[in-house]
């Protein structure tokens, strides 16, 4: 991203508070509040596009995978178990 011509511009209405900590986070890591900014969006844009990536693959490997995923779910004691358990960390 550095070196390229920035020649647009994008409008953010944002509450006072959500502003501060953005612009907190901004000085506490050494970038303006506009670089920052930009490099979240554009690290979470990267994110979110990553998750919607289609993996191609030949008809054997997909079939093997449907036959795999068309199967009666087996549950696993260690898993049922544990969401019997009282855990102080389970919601």
């Amino acid at each position: 991203m550095p070196g390229v011509k920035k020649s647009e511009t994008i409008n953010l209405r944002i509450d006072t508070e959500t502003r501060e900590i953005i612009a907190r986070a901004a000085a506490v890591s050494g970038k303006s509040l506009t670089a920052f900014m930009t490099e979240a969006a554009f690290y979470s844009a990267q994110k979110e596009l990553l998750d919607q990536r289609f993996i191609g693959v030949d008809a054997a490997v997909f079939d093997a995978v449907k036959g795999l995923l068309d199967e009666p779910a087996k549950a696993n004691d260690k898993l049922v178990a544990l969401f019997k358990s009282n855990a102080e960390w389970i919601d």
